[in-house]
């Protein structure tokens, strides 16, 4: 099990954001995961070091190798427990709709977790602005008392 949740986690978690959300995914490890993708090591992910880490992830999540990511590459036994999320998956980026994700419709879907994280628009995911997105995700987690930190965190963040 532990080969599939990374899986599906780096798949859907930091690729495609709002199909995840209704599913609980953590905006927290997305951040992290997100991270992983920073090729140069320079503590920042760039919108194409991003886009070659979906490349590199597509062979890892089709596991049966025929070119597309579908429910044919998970488990017999594991797919009704991520049967939604594969749905939600689909969703995201199967542009033509046939029931399957193609290397190309993977690589260049909608970029979702790494445009919630890059706060000032710039094309480039920070380990600050990865981080802002844990805490907030952090905050939001925690209901009420989450909300008054998801504020305490704006306030002391905010310029002046």
């Amino acid at each position: 099990m532990k080969a599939i949740y990374p899986w599906l986690a780096l798949g859907m978690g930091a690729l495609a954001v709002p199909a995840m959300a209704q599913q609980g995914m953590d905006r927290a490890n997305m951040a992290q995961r997100l991270l992983q993708a920073d090729a140069d090591g320079n503590g920042q992910v760039t919108r194409a070091e991003f886009l070659a880490h979906r490349g590199q992830q597509f062979a890892r999540f089709d596991r049966n190798g025929d070119g597309y990511i579908s429910m044919d590459d998970l488990p017999r036994l594991l797919s009704s427990r991520f049967e939604p999320r594969m749905k939600a998956m689909q969703q995201q980026f199967d542009a033509n709709k046939d029931g399957k994700i193609s290397r190309d419709e993977f690589i260049n879907g909608p970029t979702m977790g790494f445009d919630m994280a890059d706060g000032n628009h710039d094309n480039i995911v920070t380990r600050a602005e990865a981080q802002a997105l844990s805490e907030k995700a952090k905050a939001a987690r925690g209901g009420v008392t989450g909300i008054l930190r998801q504020k305490a965190y704006a306030f002391s963040t905010s310029p002046g």
